[in-house]
């Protein structure tokens, strides 16, 4: 005999709980529960030698309850394990993980005054309250799997219980169908053998950069500068401008002069990234000032949400959003709901500072460049694709590789996703064949977190191209061993890239010393140091997109169901049939209803698996089956049971469904930020759907669509009613909607909450939450407006509650 030590609550020692031990127990052993109100979180388990393979419970994990009860029923090679129960004067209400399920398991028999609160990772529930023992019973007993197991209708335990482990699914579709793209776009730049093969390449990307930016004016007002002070430097001076490029458009920048040039020299526009103080950052102000002590005209300006442009501010001034990163996504969600992307905006900013550079007698037109770190490297990269002006570009901390990113795990910022980019295989290396043979320096830091070995592939790659249109030489990579960041040592191989192709002397020695620092404040060009706030009826991105809008409805489909069914079935791949899996049924009692819960598995495509659970009356007939589709898939069943109960009472049968990425199908995470929010799991899968074409949320109606095919098909779901029911709540609510309108099938339509409407996120300045980012589909404010929709339900029922 072995001895197990268990914790006694009297004396806080541990105590044994005995048994015979058998080989087939060697590397798992009796799985125990403890016969009080479980923790959230899981056991902890103290693993022993080899040969005992010792489990502790902590009293402080139990609850400090005295005595351990066994699961009974547990098999491992055969044979039950006789166990010796010390103090087992209590029950416990813990149900067996199915992975450690036998046919002769205990089933633990709940009272109808006792419910559970929550479940945790292994099946067991927690108690409102303490309940004394005499309320409880134990049954041992070789009981069907169709007995009543308790009140509560749960959804799926891990990994589906033990089927198959979804949480990957949704990554891998994504990340394979990404891979064939940039295998694809890879393939085209290397049939490149020629100049014309060259040239026909860059005009295909500069026609996707035209359209994806949605046609940017040729024929455009030269900008009218302000000028709201200088800043006198010995090498020269700074002019602190406000461009107004036009009626309520405005741009804060700086332009540095050096002195006693004489004739027009090269100028260089620089992009800041992500800062707070935007051109003044103390990096990108020592940037432009080592330009100008060497001989360059410098445009430095805000890009939007950066420095003086926070786009979300109050009339006191207090962020509404924050800057940066969470306002460019904030922002960019209401334009990628009328198809558009928020990278608009920023190349077009940056082609009117190039007009604005142009009209100045210090600049040469046929001299300017580009330069920008990080997101700033990000819109240099745009203008490379869209801008035949530019004549040199250093691009710091961004220029990569799309496959060399994908496995970190990082999400982007909404103007550097480019809506459709993959499906003309569109990667880092075109930015650079797009300049060719245009000199560009690519600067990278080794420790980024954009992968520098991307960096090195890119470089290589389109080098070659280089090489074919005759300047070998003409791409460049410095790299330094630092982290993210425009680090000095980067800044100076700047300056003598462009003092070598952009100054009055290619052969000019370079002053590499270290400008000083001018304070933040005295750059600023406004009064109070923001734009909104001198001049609160400024136009920006919310304005400019909802204006757009309003322009583009004239172009909407003429067919608003045809172009939803073509967004929502174009890139999908069913398998041929749906190879379903049937768990065995279960018998529950709600109060006088008596229902029968199975839970089921099937493909919804080759390679993403769908989940439900089907609950239906166990004796009455069925006389209709209805889909339901919650916020939180099957994960609400256990508090949705007496609505269940009371829809079955009525003879309905219930699908409750996980489509991808929710529920039991929810993803693992990939990076560390919440799922569902800004930058996490769900928004970084989104927006590389958004690179392929496609979208989260049309994916989720094409299997809600797949669910009704289910119901149709499975002899299981089969009942004598008329068509199929559809119940939607949250984000169910909105995918079942747009499935509705294009399966006829559905008949009747119940959504507990209005579907999500894009024209009220586009109209609506501080929208939200983030978690319904992920509902976009590209265009569909445009071209399937909600209301549009209506007429597809003709002659069905729909619901829906306010």
């Amino acid at each position: 005999m072995d001895e197990w030590p268990g914790v006694s609550r009297r004396s806080g020692r541990s105590h044994p709980v005995r048994f015979r031990k058998h080989r087939s127990e060697r590397r798992l052993h009796q799985l125990f529960v403890h016969r009080s109100r479980w923790p959230r979180h899981l056991l902890h388990l103290e693993l022993g030698d080899q040969e005992t393979h010792g489990l502790r419970i902590p009293a402080r994990s139990c609850g400090g309850h005295r005595g351990l009860v066994p699961i009974p029923g547990l098999r491992r090679g055969g044979g039950r394990v006789p166990v010796h129960r010390r103090h087992a004067g209590r029950n416990d209400d813990a149900l067996v993980h199915p992975h450690l399920r036998s046919d002769r398991d205990q089933r633990v028999r709940r009272t109808p005054d006792t419910c559970d609160r929550s479940h945790g990772p292994l099946g067991v529930g927690q108690r409102t309250r303490r309940r004394h023992p005499e309320h409880l019973s134990i049954e041992r007993a070789n009981r069907r799997r169709d007995s009543v197991v308790g009140v509560r209708i749960s959804g799926f335990g891990p990994c589906l219980d033990g089927f198959y482990d979804p949480s990957l699914q949704v990554q891998m579709n994504v990340y394979a169908r990404t891979a064939e793209q940039i295998d694809a776009g890879r393939a085209a730049n290397d049939s490149l053998r020629t100049a014309e093969d060259v040239r026909a390449r860059q005009k295909i990307l500069r026609e996707y950069a035209d359209s994806v930016l949605g046609g940017l004016p040729t024929d455009r007002p030269v900008p009218v500068a302000r000028l709201a002070g200088t800043v006198e430097r010995p090498s020269f001076r700074i002019e602190k401008v406000v461009l107004e490029k036009a009626p309520g458009r405005l741009v804060t920048a700086n332009l540095y002069l050096p002195r006693n040039t004489g004739e027009p020299t090269g100028a260089v526009l620089f992009l800041s990234g992500h800062s707070e103080a935007g051109k003044a950052a103390r990096r990108y102000q020592s940037f432009c000032a080592r330009l100008a002590r060497n001989g360059l005209v410098v445009l430095a300006i805000d890009s939007i949400g950066h420095g003086e442009r926070k786009s979300y501010l109050d009339s006191a001034g207090r962020e509404e959003v924050r800057p940066n990163v969470v306002e460019h996504n904030h922002a960019g969600v209401q334009c990628w709901w009328i198809g558009d992307t928020i990278a608009r905006y920023f190349v077009d900013d940056a082609r009117r500072s190039i007009d604005y550079l142009c009209t100045r007698p210090e600049v040469d037109p046929a001299r300017i460049g580009v330069a920008g770190n990080s997101g700033g490297a990000t819109q240099a990269t745009w203008l490379m694709l869209a801008e035949p002006r530019i004549t040199a570009a250093a691009v710091g901390c961004f220029i990569m590789s799309r496959s060399s990113y994908q496995w970190s795990g990082g999400a982007q910022d909404a103007e550097q996703i480019l809506p459709g980019g993959a499906q003309v295989g569109v990667d880092h290396e075109d930015f650079l064949i797009a300049m060719a043979p245009r000199p560009v320096l690519v600067m990278s830091a080794n420790y980024d977190f954009f992968p520098v070995e991307g960096a090195i592939d890119t470089v290589e790659r389109a080098g070659r191209v280089y090489g074919i249109l005759g300047n070998p030489d003409g791409l460049g990579h410095v790299r330094v061993d630092h982290p993210h960041g425009l680090r000095a040592e980067l800044a100076r191989a700047a300056a003598g890239f462009f003092v070598r192709h952009l100054g009055d002397d290619a052969g000019a020695p370079v002053d590499h010393s270290d400008p000083e620092l001018i304070p933040e404040a005295d750059l600023q060009c406004t009064a109070s140091g923001q734009i909104r706030l001198d001049h609160p009826d400024v136009s920006q991105v919310f304005e400019l997109n909802r204006g757009r809008f309003d322009v583009l409805r004239s172009t909407r489909s003429s067919s608003p169901a045809q172009w939803l069914a073509d967004q929502v079935g174009e890139h999908r791949r069913t398998p041929a049939e749906f190879f379903a899996r049937w768990q065995p049924p279960q018998r529950h009692r709600v109060g006088a209803v008596e229902l029968i819960s199975r839970k089921a598995v099937w493909w919804s495509e080759v390679d993403v698996v769908n989940a439900g659970v089907f609950v239906r009356p166990a004796q009455d007939p069925m006389t209709a089956v209805e889909i339901a589709c919650f916020d939180g898939g099957t994960s609400e069943l256990a508090d949705r049971t007496t609505w269940l109960a009371e829809r079955v009472g009525r003879g309905i049968g219930i699908l409750a469904v996980d489509v991808r990425g929710i529920g039991a199908l929810a993803p693992h995470p990939i990076n560390p930020f919440p799922l569902e929010e800004n930058y996490g799991t769900v928004y970084k899968l989104m927006t590389d759907l958004i690179w392929l074409g496609d979208s989260l949320a049309a994916a989720r109606v094409f299997d809600v669509l797949r669910a009704v095919e289910f119901v149709t098909q499975e002899q299981a779901t089969s009942h004598g009613g008329p068509g199929i029911q559809f119940f939607g709540a949250g984000a169910g609510a909105f995918f079942g909607y747009l499935a509705a309108a294009i399966e006829p099938r559905i008949r009747r339509i119940e959504l507990e909450t209005p579907p999500l409407d894009p024209e009220s996120i586009i109209q609506t300045r501080l929208h939200g939450p983030q978690s319904t980012w992920q509902h976009v589909i590209p265009g569909m404010a445009v071209h399937c407006p909600l209301d549009d929709l209506l007429p597809e339900f003709s002659g069905r029922d729909l619901h829906i509650h306010t």
